[in-house]
């Protein structure tokens, strides 16, 4: 196991230092424009460097890995899909298509689905039936998009991944499911060298980023590995947990679609409204933003864990997620009170830093 972790890392590290130059020379780089204010044209390689990993740790692990030949088949369609969009733009309605089909091989050949939303709304069990299978479909679409739509500022999708795999990794080594937490574990592994060249680590000059390749594919295995373990009899996670575990992310993206479909725009057409797009313009600086939003991430998959520990009642957690929902909503309409508000705090640290250096 020790073993497979750390090749993991190592097939992970090696892909992007070999790729490179070719993703360079095909032209698959993100160039600065109105939205993207980077230097330069990156690489789009991450998702590919994490594609390599996760193969690497499936090959050494296949005798413990769930359903190796549907998973690695949905991934490598992803990957494809996302490297050809990082290169030719392809319509956002083709590759919603794309993902909703996955989603229902996922549902009819690795019968994963979304049966039972626990006790949400009261002290029963709510069952889908059939509909859950609609609601698994839409749920797909929407986590994976929710993790493409994060991915804004250096380190935010590598951090806010990380988080949800550990906080699952963590359930799932309390529950004695270790081939889940093994590979979660090695998820982290695998993202972890695109985060390093991500946060330039490493030098401005070897920067690399995701691409719609490397987020897709984090979203569709986040709710494959979400689906294997809230459904099913002796489920280890409550479906209300998983909830918690992709708080920010998943919050983010219903937030600023609702936002946007109130002001008559499509879904699809990207802003500058995300959360980490309101910090930077309330004055922190890119890391500071992805420390932030990774803390808070970290906070809100801890509290799931928590009410997982501790047995809180699925309904109040249930309550207190749509209280923070509805808390970020008012967030996003009122951006300019909660920018006014960081940067007067922001002031206020800087005044006291200097008259505490003014003592000395």
């Amino acid at each position: 196991m020790w073993l497979s972790l750390i090749l993991t890392f190592v097939c992970a590290f090696l892909a992007l230092i070999v790729i490179r130059p070719l993703a360079i020379k095909v032209g698959l780089v993100d160039k600065p424009n109105y939205r993207k204010r980077h230097q330069g044209a990156i690489p789009l390689i991450g998702g590919i460097s994490l594609f390599i990993g996760n193969l690497c740790f499936y090959l050494l692990e296949w005798e413990q890995t769930r359903l190796p030949y549907l998973y690695l088949f949905c991934i490598f369609v992803l990957l494809v899909i996302g490297v050809l969009d990082d290169r030719f733009d392809i319509s956002p309605f083709l590759r919603a298509g794309i993902q909703a089909g996955l989603a229902i091989l996922m549902i009819y050949w690795g019968d994963i689905y979304l049966n039972n939303l626990g006790q949400v709304i009261g002290p029963f069990q709510v069952q889908l039936g059939f509909i859950g299978i609609i609601i698994t479909i839409f749920a797909t679409i929407a986590v994976i998009n929710a993790f493409n739509m994060i991915d804004g500022i250096d380190g935010l999708l590598g951090g806010l991944s990380s988080v949800s795999f550990a906080a699952i990794g963590i359930l799932m080594l309390r529950d004695n499911q270790i081939d889940l937490a093994v590979w979660c574990f090695a998820l982290i592994l695998a993202i972890l060298p695109y985060a390093l060249f991500n946060l330039s680590v490493f030098g401005v000059a070897r920067k690399v980023f995701m691409g719609d390749s490397g987020s897709t594919l984090i979203g569709f295995t986040m709710i494959w590995i979400l689906l294997l373990s809230t459904q099913g009899q002796g489920h280890p996670m409550n479906p209300v947990t998983a909830l918690w575990v992709i708080a920010i992310p998943l919050i983010d993206m219903v937030a600023i679609i609702f936002r946007r479909l109130k002001k008559g725009k499509s879904p699809f057409r990207p802003d500058r409204l995300h959360i980490h797009h309101l910090m930077v313009r309330a004055g922190l600086s890119h890391r500071q933003a992805f420390f932030v939003i990774t803390f808070f991430a970290a906070l809100c998959a801890g509290f799931g864990i928590l009410g997982e520990v501790y047995y809180i009642n699925q309904w109040v957690m249930f309550s207190l997620f749509i209280g923070l929902f509805f808390m970020y909503s008012y967030s996003i309409v009122h951006a300019w009170r909660v920018t006014r508000w960081i940067r007067r705090l922001k002031r206020r640290s800087l005044r006291r830093q200097y008259a505490q250096q003014s003592t000395k």
